[in-house]
């Protein structure tokens, strides 16, 4: 099993593909697990390869299964919802928020915040000297 188990593709691996001889339900996890396959790992390599060569190598572990889809056709539906699920876009990232002030007005105002600071600490020397007295 790979060290990570990643989410990006439990839509793929959960997916119905049908129920077995026994009435249990397959999902493509449950067909690489019986094909002695790593599902993660084959989900990775599946999605590193083009759609086409994706969709023979998915056909091919699909029909080597004991639980084999009924017919060809079947398998090509099946192969085809999957790879779709699998070959997703990957999600836009969200465009990074303007600043709401720039990073320039604030350099601007540096000697201002110096001469205010100033001020503020004159103002509390003559209210200490007149408190004084």
């Amino acid at each position: 099993m790979t060290a990570t188990l990643r989410t990006d593709f439990d839509a793929f691996l959960y997916a119905p593909i049908g129920e077995d001889a026994n009435g249990l339900p397959l999902t493509v996890l449950t067909i690489f697990a019986r094909l002695g396959v790593d599902p993660w790992q084959e989900a990775a390599d599946l999605a590193a390869l083009p759609v086409e060569p994706a969709m023979q190598r998915l056909a091919s572990r699909l029909e080597a299964s004991p639980s084999a889809p009924a017919s060809p056709a079947d398998t090509v539906n099946i192969v085809t919802r999957l790879i779709a699920l699998l070959h997703r876009a990957p999600p836009r990232k969200a465009a990074a928020p303007e600043p709401l002030v720039s990073v320039k007005v604030f350099e601007r105002f540096k000697g201002a915040r110096l001469t205010i600071y100033c001020a503020i600490g004159v103002l509390f020397l003559l209210l200490a000297q007149c408190a004084a007295s």
